[in-house]
């Protein structure tokens, strides 16, 4: 069970809401589960119209209305509880023990002798298919006292796993720490989007309407056409993950961020500008919109400044104060990321790929910490490898986000680590940088996805034997069905377009012969491949990367001294090899 909490002042505001058609004519069945004793005109079990919802706002509103003498100060206290979407659908009479349980637990029945005024509503399933019940409850009791709402979220998080283990529910987030978010996030960012775009284009048509003046439908109508299809903190989460994952220092980690279309801000400690001690990030506004801004720590637990720091143990923050500076002021970055990665450090990542695998199904299964750093690397290079991938238009990159997130969400535990557990690998910054800046990421992507497959199998193994994050039960079933279609993708693709002027866009292809054995014809395909990225330019160091890559995923035999034999120091193509190579392709050898 899930509980989302909010503070406001508007009762009837709220109310309304409840009994209303939702934001996207969602809600059905609008009606009263049940309600405090003091609730004296609520139906309980009838469907909700706008007059009833009102009066019944006005109801919860009577206590601050009589003690809070037209306060301001925030009074009513609203709160959500959800249900997987596995549980199904459960009645009336669930959600009404269920609420009675909740208040509880949270003080407000019960308690001290004072009464709170409370009403729970249902009107159907959330948009993502759970059902779930809010509660509305007025913090001024009968008496004027007012309640205390000091750790209301910790306790509502309990109360949860009380009224879990009571039902016979599903176990959900124990120990793996995961932020929610807002509903109306999405629409809030559209509204931005629409409002910006719209008075853009009225500054050069006098004749537009100005949005002040729009009726609901055509604004509504505006805002749709802007709403983003992924959540904006899921989405600079995503991006943050990138931005960290191989980054050996602060001032790299926020060259990265900006770098991944971020607006970044630091907030620096009171009394100057010497020390960073948070910050936060905005998406980069498509039609000069106002951003929204989200604390690293809001966004996820491990993407916190402290907790981004411990896994940097020898670095000075002070260092990374004219990066900070440079991104508060919109300035470029101080000093710039070099431009490629060298295909010797990549063919070492994909040797020592096995080994690290190893080290991972060694790993205590008392040993959580340990887990979530590994599924923290596995969220980082995803995220980092989607980023890149959804800039170039691959279509694999909703798979690569996917399998990012589920990494995610068991990287961040209710306690992180005070210190770092164990380095970054440089070997696994340097696969990082390649996948985000790298033009032919494909090279050794089977491999990379192969070993992260398996590697998701470990760690869901180990957080169900921890009987943590039910999620864990199918968390190595779902990672390899999203790795997988980004296996078979990268498999049947040639990254190498061709460049004939009939097919500029085509993907080249190579026909097996019938005649010549397996082994013959992998080693013909890989010939022509050779060949064909010497004649497109690419440096030498890339070939063999790639050819190395290509024969350790066929099974091939292939060196392993940490360097691969033959690599030219010069970046560029052999031109007399490359006609040699050339010459005898025209003879069909």
């Amino acid at each position: 069970m899930f509980a989302k909490i909010t503070k406001g002042i508007g009762a009837v505001k709220l109310a309304v809401y409840l009994a209303g058609p939702g934001r996207s004519n969602e809600h059905t069945n609008q009606h009263v589960v049940c309600a405090s004793e003091m609730m004296a005109t609520v139906d309980m079990g009838t469907e909700l119209d706008h007059h009833k919802a009102v009066a019944m706002g006005y109801e919860l509103d009577h206590p601050n209305r009589v003690y809070g003498r037209g306060s301001k100060r925030q009074h009513i206290w609203h709160a959500s509880l959800s249900l997987d979407a596995k549980e199904g659908v459960r009645d009336d009479a669930f959600w009404e023990g269920a609420v009675r349980e909740f208040l509880t637990e949270m003080k407000f029945e019960g308690v001290d002798g004072e009464d709170y005024r409370w009403v729970a509503v249902r009107h159907g399933l959330s948009s993502n298919g759970n059902d779930h019940v809010h509660i509305a409850v007025s913090m001024m009791s009968e008496s004027g006292k007012r309640w205390v709402t000091d750790k209301d979220w910790p306790r509502a998080s309990a109360a949860c796993r009380e009224i879990e283990k009571r039902h016979g529910l599903r176990l959900l987030n124990q120990g793996v720490k995961t932020p929610g978010y807002a509903e109306g996030e999405l629409h809030a960012l559209a509204r931005r989007r629409a409002y910006a775009l719209h008075e853009k284009q009225r500054s050069n048509d006098e004749l537009m309407v100005p949005w002040k003046f729009l009726d609901r439908t055509a604004r509504e109508q505006l805002i749709n056409e802007q709403m983003p299809e992924v959540q904006p903190r899921y989405e600079l989460a995503m991006k943050l993950r990138g931005a960290t994952a191989g980054a050996r220092s602060e001032s790299e980690f926020v060259r990265r961020a900006r770098g991944n279309s971020m607006l970044v801000r630091p907030r620096y400690a009171e009394g100057g500008k010497g020390a960073v001690v948070g910050y936060s990030v905005a998406l980069k506004p498509v039609h000069g919109e106002k951003p929204i801004w989200y604390g690293g720590g809001r966004l996820a637990g491990d993407l916190s400044l402290p907790s981004l720091r411990a896994a940097w143990p020898e670095h000075s923050p002070a260092a990374a104060l004219p990066e900070w500076e440079a991104a508060r002021r919109n300035r470029p970055v101080v000093s710039p990321e070099p431009g490629e990665v060298s295909g010797v450090e990549l063919a070492q990542y994909f040797e020592e790929l096995s080994d690290y695998l190893r080290t991972v199904s060694e790993v205590s299964v008392d040993d959580p910490v340990a887990y979530a750093r590994i599924a923290r690397e596995g969220a980082g290079l995803f995220s980092a490898w989607a980023v890149a991938a959804g800039k170039d238009g691959d279509e694999a990159a909703k798979d690569l986000r996917d399998a990012a997130n589920i990494f995610a969400k068991h990287s961040q535990l209710t306690e992180q680590p005070a210190r770092a557990v164990q380095e970054p690998s440089l070997v696994y910054g340097d696969l990082c940088t390649h996948v985000a800046i790298s033009k032919s990421r494909r090279a050794g992507a089977v491999a990379v996805v192969r070993a992260w497959s398996s590697m998701g199998e470990h760690l869901g193994g180990a957080f169900k034997a921890h009987g943590w994050a039910v999620r864990s039960e199918s968390l190595g079933a779902e990672l390899r069905t999203h790795l997988d279609s980004v296996h078979d993708r990268y498999r049947s693709l040639n990254p190498l377009p061709q460049q004939g002027p009939s097919t500029p866009g085509a993907v080249a292809t190579v026909e097996k012969p019938v005649r010549l054995s397996a082994a013959q014809v992998r080693e013909e395909r890989l010939q022509r491949i050779e060949t064909r990225m010497r004649e497109e330019g690419v440096p030498e160091k890339a070939i063999q990367a790639r050819m190395f890559a290509e024969r350790q995923q066929s099974g091939a035999p292939v060196e392993r001294q940490g360097k691969i034999p033959g690599i030219s120091k010069h970046v560029g193509p052999d031109k007399a090899q490359q006609q040699r190579r050339g010459h005898q392709e025209g003879k069909g050898l």
